[in-house]
């Protein structure tokens, strides 16, 4: 063996000895880790289906929640359910009264709609009402009456419970053609007599529904269906295939909740799983074909050989190429030392630090031309460095420019064309940027920075239909005196979220701005009519840790920034009453903007 291998060529003899051992470990190592990776493919795959069926359940439960809180959200309605209990509604009304009505429903209907327009409104009143056949938001209750199912959903009513099923409604805004919906009715009752005065219905488009189900159905020829609350089968992602399943006995409908159990159906196991639906009564039941899910086993031992087989050649071809390599730099070495005698001063013998006797000899020409390159590289990238420094100085200096000629311009041809509201926006939005950027510098008159809080309310009047007014009172002497750069619109922007922005019962939002000078300062009051604070977020927001400040122009960083800038006799504290509003006190001292420089820089 060992004449034979001291035969071979030393290319061949350095393939074995690498490819030879590594082959040995590989088919080691598969077999002792295959039954091990079997199994956890199994559980992956078991987890995988589990969560499919979970996520679409989880989804439609969502759907259905959000259907439930629309309901509330009707019956909650000022204007809906001042119509529907006002005493004069089922009595004699002359036509202009009966139009105000219809208006003020049609109206706050179709409001609804346009704002949850992946939902469909309803209104169900009696036929007496002269325009009950509205057919678009109002509908006669003669049309749920004449429903088959009319007396299950009299019964769900009559337990206080909505009722959810499958039905005929419009499928888009603004359009009166029918599809298969999901609905949920809901009765609304008058609090003071609880009477049945209406019954609101709230659908979505099926079509959601059966995409959820087909996204959850992860074979082929696997099957997720929905069972309602009687145990019937309502509507599958595979159609064609539900009918064929539901005429076997074995066919899984209502039950207890199940997780991988077998179902035989003909000559085809399945294993299925069952999930409740909260509050509803409904089922989702998942069937996947057996032979689909063990196929995945086959498949993976079929990748195993594969893989098996690839890296074997890999091996082979790895150690192909390094033993090639290695005679190859052998045979390099050779050709460039003839070089080197030829006089070709311009070689260079490769360096792998493997510390051989050929390496020694050339080792120190090596250094020396490697050392020149290294300095060539190290000229070149300095250069370079210097160039992106400056052109990164110039993009500083031109972007803001950029930004402010942008707006200037869409400013001036806004007005070419005669577009006020662009116009105005444009105009506001460059000098916000203006009076905000304020060249870098962290001061600013108190003038400028009351008009940086003006042009920010006027951009907000565009976004909120001029619900927002500002009062602004200052002093004509005060206006050029000093303040910290951007200490106000923090406030009034908070005033306008948290107000108007955040609450639906908000129509209105009232700031008032004024300054006053007190002895040698100067005293900034914002007040607001919003929904207030507790005392705990006053005392959260008046004392904040220096180690949480990340930066940023926030309320909670602006007592931060006059404290550090003027001392800790200045800075903002709030007053505040819970339904009435806020109001924010900041103090700073009274100085010129020379003083002021001098006392920051």
């Amino acid at each position: 063996m060992k004449t034979m291998m001291a035969k071979m060529p030393m290319q061949r003899r350095m393939m074995i000895y690498f490819a030879v051992p590594l082959l040995i470990i590989q088919i080691v190592i598969a077999a002792s880790c295959y039954p091990a990776l079997l199994v956890r493919f199994r559980k992956q795959m078991d987890y995988l289906l589990g969560q499919s069926i979970n996520q679409a359940v989880s989804f439609l439960e969502s759907y259905i929640h959000n259907m439930e809180y629309l309901t509330q959200l009707v019956e909650n309605n000022g204007q809906i359910y001042g119509v529907l209990t006002a005493e004069q509604f089922m009595g004699e009304k002359r036509p202009d009264e009966q139009y105000m009505e219809f208006y003020m429903l049609n109206r706050t209907f179709n409001s609804l709609e346009f704002s949850n327009s992946l939902y469909r409104f309803g209104l169900y009143i009696s036929d007496d009402i002269a325009y009950v056949n509205n057919n678009y938001f109002i509908f006669p209750q003669s049309r749920l009456e004449e429903r088959n199912d009319h007396a299950r959903m009299k019964e769900y009513f009559a337990s206080g419970r909505d009722y959810l099923v499958l039905s005929e409604e419009r499928k888009d805004i603004g359009s009166r053609d029918m599809s298969k919906m999901l609905t949920l009715y809901h009765q609304i009752l008058n609090s003071s007599t609880e009477e049945i005065v209406g019954i609101c219905s709230i659908s979505i488009d099926m079509d959601r529904i059966v995409q959820v189900m087909e996204n959850a159905n992860i074979t082929s020829r696997g099957l997720v269906y929905l069972v309602n609350a009687e145990g019937e089968g309502i509507v599958s992602s595979n159609e064609t295939l539900f009918q064929e399943l539901r005429e076997w006995d074995s066919f899984p409908l209502k039950g207890e909740e199940i997780s991988g159990q077998s179902v035989k159906m003909g000559r085809t196991t399945y294993y299925a799983d069952r999930k409740d639906i909260e509050n509803t009564g409904w089922q989702m039941v998942s069937l996947i074909p057996a032979r689909e899910y063990d196929g995945q086993y086959r498949s993976m031992v079929l990748l195993a050989v594969i893989s098996v087989v690839i890296m074997a050649f890999t091996i082979m071809m790895v150690s192909y190429f390094l033993s090639n390599y290695y005679v190859g730099r052998l045979k390099k070495l050779g050709l460039q030392m003839k070089h080197l005698q030829d006089g070709n001063l311009n070689v260079q013998l490769p360096s792998i630090q493997q510390g051989d006797e050929i390496e020694e000899v050339y080792r120190n020409f090596n250094f020396m031309v490697g050392e020149v390159r290294r300095l060539l590289k190290e000229e070149f990238q300095l250069g370079k460095d210097v160039r992106v420094a400056e052109l990164r100085a110039l993009q500083a200096q031109i972007n803001p420019h950029f930004l402010y000629n942008t707006l200037d311009l869409i400013n001036w041809i806004a007005m070419d064309y005669g577009a006020e509201d662009i116009e105005k926006i444009a105009w506001n939005l460059a000098r916000f940027y203006r009076l905000s950027l304020n060249r870098g510098q962290n001061l600013i008159s108190i003038g400028e920075e009351a008009e940086h809080v003006q042009v920010y309310v006027n951009i907000q009047k565009f976004h909120y239909d001029d619900a927002v007014h500002l009062e602004v009172d200052i002093p004509e002497e005060l206006k050029s005196l000093a303040c910290l750069n951007i200490i106000l619109q923090p406030f009034v922007e908070n005033a306008i979220l948290h107000g108007i922005g955040e609450r639906t019962e908000i129509s209105q939002c009232s700031i008032a701005i004024r300054v006053q000078k007190q002895g040698d300062n100067i005293l900034f009051t914002v007040k607001d009519d919003g929904p207030g604070m507790t005392q705990r977020q006053m005392e959260e927001a008046e004392t904040l840790d220096i180690s949480q400040i990340k930066g940023g122009y926030g309320v909670k960083n602006i007592n931060f920034r006059i404290k550090l800038c003027f001392g800790e006799e200045y800075g903002v504290r709030y007053e505040s009453v819970l339904g009435e509003g806020t109001t924010a006190f900041i103090l700073i001292p009274a100085m010129t903007m020379e003083e002021a420089e001098k006392k920051i820089m």
